[in-house]
């Protein structure tokens, strides 16, 4: 029995906070932005692609030449710790065009239990606790050990192994895989 599920609690859209996201974005007037600038386009456009703020973020300036790089850091509005890379695409016109993409992403764990909580409540199994680890870094094929207590007290393993970058895992319970699911 195998179980594939996408976190709601993290996943608004495919993208969530994760390497899915990328955009390309224009700045205006002059040859180079600041990171001000730039963490202000990317503010609007995470937001846009994945309904969800960015609560802190922070850019390297970047010169308009076609292929210069620069890296954001920030934290979302949900606790996720983001690493951002970005590239000078264009130049041509007032100003010039970029493109960013999500290059990390460590999530607070508890996001983790609350995903895992309510399908585990879905199969009709009531649970006292869930824990995970406290911060998970968010890598295809990761592995991640919990520990769940149902109301009865009774206490099992849990393995999470995290099948993309955008939230979703599939999971087993003391090596017995779930029950198949539909992605929430």
């Amino acid at each position: 029995m195998r179980s594939s599920i996408r976190l709601a609690a993290l996943a608004a859209v495919s993208c969530l906070a994760f390497a899915g996201c990328s955009a390309e974005v224009s700045v205006g007037g002059g040859s180079d932005a600041s990171g001000e600038e730039i963490a202000d386009e990317v503010r609007g456009d995470y937001a846009d692609e994945t309904g969800i703020a960015l609560k802190r973020l922070t850019c390297e300036g970047v010169e308009a030449n076609v292929g210069e790089k620069f890296t954001c850091s920030g934290r979302n509005a949900r606790g996720v710790q983001l690493e951002i890379a970005g590239k000078v695409t264009d130049t041509s016109g007032d100003g010039f065009d970029y493109s960013w993409h999500v290059t990390g992403a460590v999530a607070p764990g508890v996001l983790y239990e609350r995903a895992l909580r309510r399908q585990i409540e879905e199969e009709g199994v009531a649970l006292a606790e869930i824990r995970c680890p406290v911060e998970v870094e968010v890598e295809v094929g990761e592995e991640l050990s919990c520990r769940a207590t149902d109301a009865n007290g009774s206490s099992r393993g849990v393995t999470l192994r995290l099948t993309d970058l955008d939230g979703g895992f599939e999971y087993s319970v003391d090596g017995e895989a779930s029950s198949e699911s539909p992605s929430a």
